[in-house]
């Protein structure tokens, strides 16, 4: 992953097969790049994926506020993760993009999907993923820190099928990291979790 302009000029591992935009870009906290800034610096991406031969993921998206919260995000007119995108692409019209993906932290399935295949035509206001036409990488979903490791065992058990059985989604990878205690897959010491146990034992077809 390229994760923020500060990793532009990065080597790439040797054995990269895969090379991923910017993580987060519309949230102040994450890359912190407008639209523009991250269309701008794609070429730096794609200058990598090419001496490597190798494709290119899209920037890693989620919902970085609301309209009536935006003070977090890099562009405060846009919240939502289809508007940036659409702008980003818009400004990059020749940037090259294989796959587009995406972040979740919500703890139920219908969420899930809504976000990923839209809402709108059951009067929803989620637009979703598959309008851009490209296989999807969910490169990080778990319920968020409120939840229990029990929530989590549920939440993972129905996801993770949808995800298997949908011909949109490419790859995903639950978020298995300390920010979320709950969700970690491993302990410390490299051994599985009950919820790793539970990850590593659920039906897998995906790439």
């Amino acid at each position: 992953m390229v994760w923020g302009s500060g990793s532009l000029k990065d080597a790439l591992p040797a054995d990269a097969r895969y090379v991923l935009g910017f993580n987060e870009p519309n949230f102040k906290s994450q890359a912190n790049l407008t639209p523009p800034q991250a269309a701008a610096a794609w070429p730096s991406i794609e200058a990598h994926a090419q001496a490597a031969g190798i494709p290119i993921v899209s920037p890693g998206m989620n919902f970085c506020g609301s309209s009536s919260s935006p003070s977090g995000c890099s562009d405060p007119q846009i919240t939502d993760p289809y508007t940036y995108l659409k702008a980003f692409l818009a400004a990059c019209p020749s940037c090259e993009v294989d796959y587009v993906a995406v972040h979740w932290y919500n703890c139920d399935l219908p969420s899930l999907k809504a976000y990923i295949e839209g809402n709108l035509d059951t009067g929803g206001g989620l637009e979703g993923f598959v309008q851009f036409g490209k296989p999807i990488w969910v490169t990080e979903f778990s319920c968020d820190t409120s939840h229990s490791v029990a929530d989590q065992k549920v939440f993972m058990q129905s996801a993770v099928p949808y995800l298997e059985n949908n011909p949109h989604i490419y790859r995903y990878s639950w978020f298995s990291a300390s920010p979320i205690p709950n969700a970690r897959l491993a302990n410390d010491d490299g051994t599985l979790t009950e919820l790793g146990t539970v990850y590593v034992g659920l039906p897998a077809n995906c790439q």
